[in-house]
């Protein structure tokens, strides 16, 4: 009997996508808007300090490990972002994990809720996991459904997490894992 995982993507920000990750046979993403297309975005972001990009941010200041307030950020490129940053692994240039953001504030403060478990430095280059796209920008019309197999979004899940980035945040994308 064919067994499956439902999960709705109920927001633009970018949503890991959560399913078991053996035995799966098809992910299938439909979109239930009663009349427009919604875009998607669907890549894995590596978890390994090896891979990682900078996000031309840096501490504006220096930090203590263990600290778990709000860590200021100076921009010194493109302005950082809460997709940039939440929920990720914050990593120094050396590929040393600073910590996990847990909260995004403003463009200028990131909060590491479990604390740091590296001293930040001022002026410290700030790098999270490097992005892999295995769709980007892909419209599906609406009452339409995108199948992908295994081989189309199989990838190591002990280095890279899955997400998904969708233009509708009325809950228009479903998406369903069969076993």
């Amino acid at each position: 009997m064919a067994t499956f995982y439902p999960q709705k993507i109920l927001t633009t920000d970018k949503t890991e996508v959560t399913f078991a990750y053996n035995n799966y046979s098809s992910m299938t993403f439909t979109n239930a808007h009663a009349s427009s297309a919604v875009s998607i975005d669907l890549y894995v972001t590596s978890q390994i300090g090896t891979d990682i990009t900078d996000t031309l941010s840096e501490a504006n200041g220096a930090f203590a490990v263990g600290l778990t307030t709000a860590v200021a950020i100076t921009n010194t490129g493109t302005a950082a972002t809460s997709d940039m940053f939440l929920n990720e692994q914050v990593w120094k240039s050396d590929g040393n994990l600073f910590g996990t953001c847990t909260v995004f504030t403003d463009g200028n403060n990131i909060t590491f809720g479990g604390g740091l478990i590296r001293a930040m430095a001022d002026d410290d280059s700030l790098y999270t996991g490097t992005r892999y796209y295995l769709l980007n920008n892909i419209k599906i019309p609406n009452g339409a459904s995108l199948k992908l197999t295994p081989d189309e979004f199989n990838f190591d899940t002990n280095s890279y997490n899955l997400y998904i980035d969708s233009d509708s945040s009325a809950g228009d994308i479903d998406i369903i894992t069969r076993y």
